[in-house]
């Protein structure tokens, strides 16, 4: 999904005795369902979906067929009816109550909800005023160990939100999706207008002022593209070539925008919607606090000095030539509050590949070097206690685990680079959910790197052992003025691109050490 995502977990509904105001009573002996708050995004339909009953099957079609009933739900009655979503999925929505649920239920579950929805009206009408064609209700059953529960929320179009009769203790989790720092109401309007867009993709039965929306949202993704064009920090969730084709479709969608007979436009509309709304939440849009920089932190990072980690930090990124700095440079740029940027994570993906790739050919060059300078007569691999042998062999060893090392991390990001948002987010969280964190994953990015340049140098220790050891003095000379002017260009290039900040990294961790005590 490409919007800024926090990898979350669902929680299970509270499971504490049930108060007075949430037990409806049911014919069902031993049912007394509980009403719990839940989100337009926890709805199951993608998940438990029932299997097909290979046994039931017709071996013939009638003659003069030319009706076809959904015979799905044959204990359909009332008001209750079936709608199919463009997609593809079996809803059923209520007419006269406005309310949808799941097609996923039998006969018995079906009554129940239909008590539930009774009760859930009668609770409203006492707490609430309702009294407007603009309020639906969506409602489902969940099972736990102890009781039945019945998830709802009631949808209001006229506020764009979500809402309900009951204290949502859940919200962290299942709305907020475990950002931290959530409180100004104009923030959480966000976070539940994006779950309202979901609901209208899921159940678009509403008849909607299509032109105002399609205008609304042509505007957000014109100002998202300039933004991309003029600016690499953009908080767009769609990178410039999505924008592209988004706004060449929403010119699409106006041709029949005035036409409410076909469900797929408000289903288009509510799912673009939803993501730029997830953004805004995500970036605490309007609030003194807004992030208006993709890779800038709204909380702060942590600068202070360990005593023990940090020099030993320091230490591990000299011996892999400062390569960690470089990659968790670039995974901050898309791991940000722990949320994902997709544009960025898409192109950070596309550079770790290119990156990886390279030193896979670089590193299959030197192995053949390193195999054919044991091959030369001059070197005696029957001497395996030589310096050069044991400096070759050394060598050898880094540059195959430099390959090695390289094709895990480039099939690792065939499989998880170029996952949706949610999945993406759930996959760095798990990286990084160590006690080093994201230092740990740029850490292993950078692994092949500093394999292949330990590979070169031992290369470079074994092929000047035999080059000093058998050569004549005015050959060593030669040589030696050779590696003093290649030594001199490398430190001389080391210094101009300022990739080591030894002094520099040490007077920072010295200074902010002091400054805590």
């Amino acid at each position: 999904m490409p919007i800024p995502y926090v990898a979350k977990q669902f929680i299970p509904p509270h499971t504490s005795s049930p108060e007075g105001s949430n037990v409806i009573p049911f014919n069902a002996p031993g049912i007394t369902p509980r009403f719990v708050p839940f989100a337009a995004n926890d709805v199951l339909r993608y998940d438990n979906r029932p299997l097909v009953n290979k046994t039931r099957e017709r071996d013939h079609i009638p003659a003069l067929m030319r009706r076809f009933p959904n015979e799905s739900c044959p204990w359909l009655s009332g008001d209750w009816k079936s709608c199919i979503h463009p997609e593809g999925a079996l809803y059923l929505y209520n007419t006269s109550r406005k309310t949808f649920t799941e097609a996923i239920l039998d006969e018995t579950t079906f009554d129940l909800v239909a008590g539930c929805v009774d009760g859930l009206y009668d609770m409203a009408a006492n707490s609430a005023s309702l009294e407007t064609a603009d309020i639906e209700l969506v409602v489902q059953l969940w099972p736990t160990d102890s009781e039945m529960t019945c998830q709802y929320y009631f949808v209001d179009h006229s506020a764009r939100t979500i809402f309900w009769l009951h204290d949502n203790r859940e919200a962290i989790m299942n709305i907020f999706s475990g950002l931290r720092g959530v409180d100004d109401p104009s923030h959480i309007r966000f976070a539940l207008e994006s779950e309202y867009w979901t609901h209208c993709e899921r159940y678009p039965n509403h008849k909607m002022d299509r032109v105002k929306l399609l205008k609304e949202l042509r505007e957000v993704v014109m100002h998202a593209s300039a933004e991309i064009i003029t600016s690499d920090m953009s908080l767009s969730p769609f990178d410039a070539d999505e924008l592209s084709r988004i706004l060449e479709l929403i010119n699409h969608l106006r041709e029949n925008a005035e036409e409410n007979d076909f469900p797929h436009s408000t289903c288009i509309i509510g799912r673009f919607m939803h993501y730029f709304y997830r953004a805004k939440f995500f970036n605490f849009c309007g609030l003194p606090c807004a992030r208006l920089d993709a890779d800038k932190s709204v909380y702060g990072e942590d600068t202070g000095f360990h005593p023990l980690i940090s020099p030993l930090s320091l230490v591990f990124e000299a011996m892999l030539f400062w390569a960690p700095q470089a990659h968790l440079k670039d995974i901050r740029r898309v791991w940000v509050d722990e949320c994902i940027n997709t544009p960025r994570w898409k192109d950070f993906n596309r550079k770790l590949m290119t990156e990886w790739t390279g030193i896979t050919i670089y590193s299959t060059v030197m192995l053949a070097v390193d195999v054919s300078f044991l091959a030369v007569p001059n070197v005696n691999i029957s001497q395996s206690q030589s310096t050069g042998i044991i400096a070759t062999y050394l060598s050898i060893i880094f540059i195959t685990g430099s390959l090695i090392a390289s094709v895990l991390l480039a099939r690792q990001n065939q499989r998880y680079g170029f996952e949706s948002a949610d999945k993406a987010a759930e996959f760095l969280s798990n990286l990084t959910g160590t006690f080093f964190g994201v230092k740990a994953l740029a850490t292993v990015h950078s692994l092949p790197y500093a394999m292949l340049m330990w590979g070169m140098i031992y290369f470079a220790i074994g092929l000047l052992y035999n080059v000093f050891k058998f050569t004549t003095t005015a050959m060593l000379a030669s040589i030696v003025s050779g590696c003093v002017v290649v030594i001199m260009f490398i430190s001389w290039f080391i210094w101009a691109a300022r990739e080591v900040h030894i002094f520099q990294r040490l007077s920072k961790s010295v200074r902010s050490f002091t400054s805590e005590r």
